[in-house]
């Protein structure tokens, strides 16, 4: 794989999002008392999660991973959301270099639960270019506050941001609104780039469209759902004319640059358009992620999928 992450694999990463459940916690928390009594300092930790060999830095993560939580310090906590910062995607930085995608799929999934947990204002930048990015890292970003839409909004709407950014930030954006009682929470001008951000994608094709359709993976139809999702939630005049002749339109999607290839066709867009006029809770839900809520039930996703599990003990979406 090289030093760098591929973007294949970055993206690849992203299927990851809504089912990830890390578990190497539970697989080093049964290793024997003994394993663990000659425990380095914590600095020296956290300088060996920063190395560029793998098995210095996957080794220190599952030492980390040994200390509670509550008992670590400042500089493992910041090693640990820079070692998921190193793994963003659109950056220019790269994290280490796994041996496998399996590997990197643990590595990333057992970051992304312990920064998830802190609920640090620090890790904001790790969580919003996560390449494993969900409802659940959604969640986390709104419940950090206020600070965290602006990153949010960034890579919504960046020139440079390719498909599953676009995608990450709106999905963020949306469960915001949400998190915190609606767009009547939001200050005006914050507001309005929020229906800047929405419009962006939904009023019509042009250079921005090239650049989103340019990869198999992510087409536009992704983009448009999350947009219409938010515009749906932030209730503003001009963005509902505009989901109305989505819904009412056939040729207006596809106008949109939504193909047959789309994994998500034309028919499922404007039946989203509608129901967001109508009022209807965008889906995957805010609370599916809280505690009891329907991502830890079951055994299945947000969206109703089932869980299966990589080597090292990840879940992932099936």
């Amino acid at each position: 794989m090289g030093t760098a992450m591929s973007r294949r694999t970055s993206c690849g990463l992203l299927g990851l999002a809504a089912g990830i459940v890390a578990g190497w916690p539970a697989e080093v928390a049964a290793q024997r008392p003994d394993d663990t009594a000659a425990a380095r300092p914590q600095e020296t930790v956290a300088l060996d999660m920063a190395s560029e060999d793998w098995a210095t830095a996957e080794g220190a993560l599952r030492e980390a991973l040994r200390i509670p939580r509550a008992e670590r310090g400042p500089a493992l906590r910041s090693a640990m959301i820079a070692a998921l910062e190193a793994q963003g995607v659109g950056l220019d930085r790269r994290g280490v270099s796994a041996p496998s995608y399996e590997a990197l799929a643990d590595y990333v999934g057992v970051l992304l639960e312990e920064v998830r947990a802190m609920g640090d204002p620090a890790a904001i930048p790790a969580l919003v270019r996560s390449p494993a990015f969900g409802i659940r890292e959604a969640v986390a970003l709104a419940d950090l506050g206020p600070a965290a839409m602006p990153q949010a909004l960034q890579v919504a709407t960046s020139p440079e941001s390719g498909g599953h950014l676009v995608a990450d930030g709106l999905l963020a954006l949306r469960v915001m609104v949400e998190v915190w009682g609606g767009p009547e929470a939001l200050p005006r001008d914050r507001y309005r780039e929020l229906v800047d951000a929405a419009a962006l994608y939904l009023d019509g094709p042009g250079e921005r469209y090239a650049e989103l359709t340019s990869s198999s993976m992510w087409r536009i139809g992704a983009v448009l759902g999350w947009a219409i999702d938010l515009a749906g939630v932030l209730g503003d005049p001009g963005l509902r004319a505009r989901l109305e002749e989505i819904a009412a339109d056939r040729a207006v999607t596809r106008a949109l640059g939504v193909t047959e290839e789309d994994p998500i066709p034309v028919l499922d867009l404007q039946a989203r358009a509608a129901a967001a006029l109508a009022g209807e809770p965008p889906n995957p839900r805010p609370e599916s992620v809280r505690p009891g809520g329907a991502f830890y039930r079951n055994g299945r996703d947000p969206r109703g999928r089932s869980r299966r599990t990589l080597p090292g003990g990840v879940g992932i979406a099936g």
